[in-house]
């Protein structure tokens, strides 16, 4: 019975519709912003009773699809966070808490991100990639605050507006990292010497081209590692219990069908 369900979990159309589920409940929270349909809440809200009770249904069958070992389910982290979706949407909200009810129905839309493999690599590398990025944030961090101070103590006179203090300098610095109006704060200055085009230049090379390589390096790498980690899932060899469990279903229907034929 358990490799019956197992095969149904697994198969294409069941996922598909799982996706299709997924997509529903999406379009009721896109449905339930617009103010002419508020007529149709109770609606949304049965629609959004089913699609919790379908996902209520596959979890369960996940977790019969594991037997005997069912805690073999939550071994995944993807299956983690399904069931936590789950539980979180079952908790009784009302009344001043309908905005809290809405908020846990848009975490369903979340299990798309699992839902594919490429989406799931981009997910696991943004999470695989998060220790790394706090040395290159501490990175940037060093560089904004000698460039803030820098900045503050050679244009504080010249243009008080972006540099009078040391908060507005590191804001104007995030500003010429993002490249927008950076020309227009660097004319202000120049204006008075034209040797300060260097205090941008430099700045501009460092935060925006070498700190985004790094961070583009460490994405690429953090990957390449999250690849590696899926086909290994997938290529993870069947232990002794379950071939044991899967001969004995085999020998039950072999049993089966010789008293059938002895019949």
């Amino acid at each position: 019975m358990s490799a019956m369900i197992k095969k149904l979990v697994n198969h294409g159309v069941f996922n598909n519709f799982i996706t299709a589920i997924i997509l529903v409940q999406a379009a009721v929270l896109v449905l339930e912003t617009i103010s002419e349909l508020k007529n149709y809440i109770f609606l949304f809200d049965l629609i959004n009773a089913f699609v919790l009770s379908i996902f209520i249904i596959e979890a369960a069958l996940k977790i019969f699809s594991s037997y005997p070992n069912m805690l073999k389910y939550f071994r995944n982290g993807w299956n983690i966070l399904d069931f936590s979706i789950i539980v979180v949407s079952l908790l009784p909200l009302s009344g001043g808490y309908t905005t809290v009810a809405r908020l846990i129905r848009l975490l369903r839309v979340v299990r798309l991100t699992n839902r594919y493999r490429e989406m799931s690599v981009v997910v696991m590398t943004l999470i695989k990639s998060l220790p790394s990025m706090v040395n290159v944030f501490l990175l940037l961090s060093l560089i904004f605050f000698i460039y803030g101070i820098a900045g503050y103590n050679l244009f504080n006179s010249v243009d008080a507006e972006n540099w009078g203090t040391l908060p507005r300098s590191i804001l104007t610095l995030f500003q010429i990292l993002t490249l927008e109006g950076w020309v227009e704060i660097m004319s202000d200055v120049t204006n008075v010497n034209p040797l300060y085009v260097i205090y941008f230049v430099s700045f501009i090379m460092i935060g925006t081209f070498v700190v985004i390589n790094i961070f583009v390096a460490v994405i690429v790498k953090k990957s390449e590692d999250a690849y590696k980690q899926i086909e290994n899932t997938i290529t993870t060899p069947v232990t002794q219990k379950e071939i044991l469990v899967e001969i004995k279903e085999i020998r039950k229907k072999i049993e089966d069908l010789e008293s059938r034929l002895n019949k």
